[in-house]
C-alpha cells in the first residue's frame, strides 16, 4: 500500500490471524523493493527520513504488534549497501529498535556474500548458502563466529515457538 500506517495494520492482522492456526507468515521485503526489473541491481538512494516514514512504517507496525516469526529482506540495494548484508537495517533498526526476535532471510537467489549477511543479522540464506565459504570468512577473522551462533539460535528459537 501507498499507506505505511494501513500496511503495517493489516500486515499485523494477517500475521497474528495465521499464527492462530499453527502456521507463520514472512513479511517481506525489508525495504525499498520498488521495482522488479533488475532489482538485484537497483540502488534506493533514500533520505532516512523517507526510509522511516514511508519505507519501514510498516514493517515497524507488524513487528511491534504481531512479533512475526519471520522476515525476508530485499534483494536490493539501499544507499549503497544490500539489504541482506545491512547491520543498520537489520540489526540496528529492526532487532535493536523494534525488539524483532524472529529469524531473517534472504530473497532466493540474491547476489549478497552470506558472511556479510550473517555479520548485519540476517539468518537463512535462500535457497542454499555457502558453508564452505563462510567458515573460510571465520577462519580468515572475517566473520566473528559468535554471529554464527547468534543465528543458529535464533533458528532453534524459531522452530521451537512453532511447536
Amino acid at each position: 500500500s501507498e499507506d505505511p500506517i494501513l500496511t503495517g495494520k493489516i500486515a499485523a492482522a494477517a500475521c497474528l490471524g495465521i499464527g492462530k492456526y499453527g502456521c507463520f507468515a514472512t513479511v517481506k521485503h525489508l525495504c525499498c523493493n520498488n521495482q522488479e526489473f533488475c532489482r538485484t541491481l537497483c540502488d534506493s538512494v533514500v533520505s532516512e527520513r523517507a526510509l522511516r516514514e514511508i519505507y519501514l512504517k510498516g514493517f515497524e507496525i507488524a513487528v511491534k504488534e504481531a512479533q512475526p516469526i519471520t522476515l525476508m529482506s530485499s534483494y536490493n540495494i539501499i544507499n549503497g549497501i544490500r539489504a541482506s548484508e545491512n547491520w543498520d537495517l537489520l540489526t540496528g533498526i529492526l532487532r535493536n529498535e523494534w525488539g524483532f526476535k524472529g529469524l531473517v532471510t534472504t530473497d532466493w537467489w540474491n547476489h549478497a556474500l552470506q558472511y556479510k549477511e550473517i555479520a548485519a543479522g540476517n539468518d537463512i540464506k535462500m535457497p542454499k548458502g555457502n558453508p564452505e565459504h563462510t567458515l573460510q570468512m571465520i577462519l580468515e577473522g572475517k566473520l566473528d563466529p559468535e554471529c554464527v551462533r547468534t543465528s543458529a539460535r535464533r533458528l532453534m528459537e524459531a522452530i521451537l515457538r512453532l511447536d
